[in-house]
């Protein structure tokens, strides 16, 4: 189970480590996203990127949960 993390002796919540991971997907995906012509003719973008990173956390979150890292 992971529900810490030991970075050089820094214990991390499990639940960041996925947080942070998901923010790093998320500003991977954006620029993905900025390339289709149905993205630049939305009128909240913003709105777009916060459901991008709930999507994506929701993912990890099924798939930690899937490969029983987290507890």
């Amino acid at each position: 189970m992971m529900s810490d993390v030991n970075l050089c002796g820094v214990f991390l919540p499990g639940l960041l480590v996925i947080a942070l991971v998901t923010l790093f997907c998320t500003l991977l995906l954006i620029p993905l996203f900025s390339f289709s012509t149905f993205y630049r003719s939305l009128p909240c973008r913003p709105l777009v990127g916060f459901s991008t990173y709930i999507f994506a956390f929701f993912l990890l979150m099924q798939g930690a949960h899937a490969l029983r890292l987290l507890a």
